[in-house]
C-alpha cells in the first residue's frame, strides 16, 4: 500500500557505508519498489559531506539498455510513470529543491530517467511527503537526531526505514520511536529476505505481514468463531435429544 521510506544518517555514522546504503536503496530497480529509499534525512553536522558522497556514487550509475552489461540502471515501466516522475522532479525544483545529480530526461530514447538527487528539500514539501515510485531521492537536513526522527515519522506512510549510527543509544531509540514495519540498522532499507523477514508496514502502508514470514499464511485463511453454552447442550443430551 505504498511507502515514503527514509534513511536517517546521524552525525556519528560511517558516512561511506551510509552513502552506499542510500544510493543502493534509492535507485535499485529504478526506485520502483515500495521499500525504496525516497528520503535521506541527514544530521546538519554531516549534511554537506554526505551530499558529496551521495552525488558521487549516483554519478557512477550507468543508465541505458539493460541488455548492455555495461549499464546498471534501465527505464521506468511506462509512459505514465515517466511523466509522473518527471513531474515530481519539476515540483521538487519549484519548491526550492536543488538538483545535485540527474534531473530527468526528454524521453526521446525511451522512458529513461536519470537517477536524481534533490538536496535542500524542506520537510512537509510535496516530494518529501508523496510516494514517487521512481529514481528520485529527496535529501532533507535535520537539526539533530530528535529532529530526524520527527521528520521520518511525519508522513502518512510507515513501511521501511533505516538508521546509520555508531551510537547504540540512538539505535535503541529508533527501535522504539521510528514507526515503520521494517526497520534496518546500519544497512539499507530494502532487501527483506523471504522466509526470514516478515514484511509489512504501519498507517497507509498497511498492517501485518504481506510476505516473508509464517504469519503471512494466516492471510490465506478465514477465521471462524464457534461459541457454545455447555450447560444447555448437556441438558439436551440427557433428555435424549439428537445433537
Amino acid at each position: 500500500m505504498g511507502g515514503k521510506d527514509a534513511i536517517i544518517v546521524a552525525d556519528d555514522a560511517d558516512l561511506e557505508e551510509a552513502a552506499a546504503g542510500v544510493v543502493q536503496s534509492a535507485f535499485g530497480f529504478q526506485g520502483q519498489k515500495c521499500s525504496a529509499c525516497s528520503r535521506a534525512i541527514i544530521d546538519a553536522r554531516v549534511y554537506d559531506p554526505m551530499l558529496e558522497k551521495i552525488a558521487e556514487r549516483t554519478a557512477k550509475i550507468k543508465l541505458g539498455d539493460p541488455t548492455d552489461n555495461g549499464n546498471t540502471m534501465s527505464a521506468v515501466i511506462n509512459d505514465k510513470a515517466f511523466k509522473t516522475i518527471n513531474g515530481y522532479i519539476e515540483k521538487g525544483k519549484a519548491e526550492g529543491g536543488r538538483v545535485i545529480a540527474g534531473g530527468g530526461s526528454d524521453g526521446e530514447q525511451g522512458f529513461f530517467i536519470e537517477p536524481t538527487v534533490i538536496a535542500d528539500v524542506k520537510a512537509g514539501s510535496t516530494i518529501e511527503q508523496e510516494e514517487i515510485f521512481g529514481p528520485v531521492l529527496a535529501v532533507i537536513k535535520a537539526n539533530d537526531y530528535d529532529d530526524a526522527l520527527r521528520i521520518a515519522n511525519d508522513t502518512q506512510f510507515g513501511l521501511t526505514g533505516a538508521v546509520y549510527s555508531t551510537d547504540e543509544a540512538k539505535l535503541d531509540r529508533a527501535r522504539n520511536e521510528f514507526h515503520v514495519g521494517n526497520l534496518y540498522l546500519n544497512r539499507k532499507c530494502t532487501g527483506a529476505l523471504v522466509g526470514v523477514h516478515p514484511f509489512g508496514g504501519f498507517n497507509m502502508s498497511g498492517t501485518d505481514s504481506k510476505a516473508g514470514g509464517r504469519d503471512y499464511l494466516l492471510l490465506f485463511m478465514q477465521a471462524k468463531v464457534s461459541s457454545e453454552r455447555v450447560g444447555a447442550t448437556r441438558k439436551r443430551a440427557e433428555a435424549g435429544t439428537a445433537i
